[in-house]
């Protein structure tokens, strides 16, 4: 799939500029916000959600991806990424949206764990009208575990047993005890608001939604299974199941 054109853009305060880009961004009551995957899930499907954008925007809906503060291109260090500033980005990520395209209606689409910190912040806000959740993550304490097995295994197999567990790093990435902390006190409920939508592979559908899209067998897997410098790359399999999405989003 070829990428279309996209606009590359610094939102947020002057002091705390976020990285964002635009992809098509003609005036549309609809359009899509794209929440990145949380740590190393979101450097490793970076080429991923350029495609999904870009899909979304060929089919007529302007599409925003953009880093979180402390993260990617984006200004700031991981010690200010909590689930708190989260929030304020996604606002910040928002109104950018809006402002570009006249959107009112807009929904987000939050890929895995950053499922958690969008369920929260959509729930206040008026002008999403649907979360959509790629795979996600529903019990963050499960996934905090999850990762921090993983890095303990990651950590033996590179150095043994001379690295400091306790360094503040988790899977290569600054992370805050507040951070942690945000995780593990985090789920998305299956009565939250506004309306959740989810994309689950068949026989994995673990969460009450209005919209479900189905995955392949062969989409792009996140997880254990893969190392954690792995790339995730589209798959054609993909194309039908945003095909459908952008179908929804139109009507939401």
């Amino acid at each position: 799939m070829s990428v279309g054109a996209w606009q590359p853009l610094w939102i947020g305060a002057a002091s705390r500029r976020l990285y964002a880009a635009l992809h098509g961004g003609a005036s549309s009551r609809h359009a899509v916000l794209i929440a990145p995957p949380l740590l190393h899930e979101q450097s490793r499907s970076r080429r991923m959600l350029v495609e999904v954008a870009s899909r979304i925007a060929g089919a007529g809906l302007p599409c925003l991806r953009f880093d979180y503060l402390g993260t990617g291109d984006s200004d700031g260090s991981g010690r200010e990424h909590d689930f708190a500033q989260v929030g304020r980005d996604l606002g910040a990520a928002r109104d950018a949206l809006a402002s570009a395209t006249g959107a009112s209606r807009i929904v987000v689409l939050a890929w895995r764990a950053a499922a958690l910190p969008a369920s929260a912040w959509a729930a206040a806000d008026a002008g999403v009208a649907a979360l959509a959740m790629w795979e996600p993550v529903i019990d963050g304490a499960a996934w905090l575990a999850q990762l921090e097995a993983t890095d303990r295994a990651e950590r033996r197999r590179r150095y043994g047993d001379a690295e400091d567990a306790d360094d503040g790093f988790l899977l290569g990435f600054e992370v805050t005890p507040r951070w942690r902390a945000d995780v593990a006190a985090a789920r998305v409920e299956p009565d939250a608001a506004p309306p959740l939508w989810s994309f689950e592979r068949e026989g994995a559908l673990r969460l009450p939604a209005r919209q479900r899209f189905a995955l392949p067998a062969d989409a792009p897997r996140f997880g254990d299974e893969t190392s954690v410098e792995d790339t995730i790359f589209w798959s054609r399999a993909l194309c039908g199941v945003v095909d459908a999405f952008v179908e929804q989003a139109r009507a939401a």
